[in-house]
């Protein structure tokens, strides 16, 4: 169950490390806007493909751990926008207010993205799990 965890929430940390990276650099290199675009999306809904890695390889609870990486995608992007901020690098999110708004905005909507990739893998665990009648 720990194994199937650490795989979920190894992907949510380096995407969450190459979005830092990537926009870190884009403040010197303007080359790297494009692949920003894609980052940001990706970073947005990376706990719903965390938590569907989680389920599917937890051998038991798995819709329950995968939810877990609705608070550390939500953790990940907080402190990702404070060491940008510390950094010179301001990301300015229209619409949230401070860094206590961007937590509960992706806290909610990393929930959401969560359930989503924990009931797929957990439906796939499930149809794989179950025999199939074979005709004869």
């Amino acid at each position: 169950m720990t194994k199937s965890w650490a795989y979920g929430a190894t992907l949510v940390l380096a995407t969450h490390l190459l979005w830092f990276v990537l926009i870190f650099t884009q403040a010197r290199i303007d080359l790297v806007m494009p692949a920003i675009i894609v980052m940001f999306f990706v970073t947005m809904n990376i706990a719903g493909l965390g938590a569907f890695v989680t389920a599917w390889l937890a051998p038991r609870h798995g819709f329950a751990l995968a939810l877990s990486m609705a608070p550390l995608t939500a953790v990940l992007a907080t402190l990702t926008n404070l060491l940008l901020g510390l950094a010179g690098t301001h990301v300015n999110f229209s619409g949230f207010r401070g860094n206590v708004g961007l937590f509960a905005v992706s806290l909610a909507y990393g929930i959401f993205v969560s359930a989503v990739g924990a009931g797929i893998g957990s439906w796939l665990v499930r149809r794989h799990a179950t025999p199939t009648s074979q005709a004869v």
